[in-house]
């Protein structure tokens, strides 16, 4: 996951497409000054799941140890995570991909410390941005 823009804080999107890459650190980084903010906030990803997610698989999950990285530093942080990270929201028009990625996103909270969401449309996702940032 690359953090694209934040200029819409709290809502933070992201990609996992190749050409938003930013190296690691870079993107711990970002990741870390959000953080820093102690302000809740959501991470809203607006492209096709899959698709991206078998372009990343040739390209990036061979990457092992960066992989390790993130776990390590997620389950460092998964208490500030739960805190301030409200959401992951992922709008997915597709039914069937949507029903897929669901059974991921039932798990998500396990590693991650805060809920994932998939939605069919930018309306179900700024419901959910508005409910998850209002609960508190």
């Amino acid at each position: 996951m690359f953090i694209k823009n934040t200029q819409d804080f709290p809502v933070v999107k992201v990609s996992f497409l190749p050409e938003d890459e930013i190296p690691f650190e870079e993107n711990m980084a970002i990741y870390e000054s959000l953080l820093d903010k102690k302000q809740q906030f959501v991470f809203l990803h607006e492209a096709s799941f899959p698709q991206e997610r078998a372009e990343m698989d040739g390209r990036r999950q061979t990457d092992h140890e960066e992989r390790k990285r993130v776990a390590a530093w997620v389950k460092q942080r998964r208490e500030i995570l739960s805190q301030y990270v409200k959401a992951f929201i992922q709008i997915e028009s597709n039914e069937k991909i949507r029903l897929e990625a669901q059974k991921f996103a039932n798990n998500f909270i396990k590693f991650s410390g805060y809920p994932m969401f998939i939605v069919e449309n930018r309306q179900q996702a700024e419901e959910v941005i508005n409910s998850v940032l209002k609960a508190e």
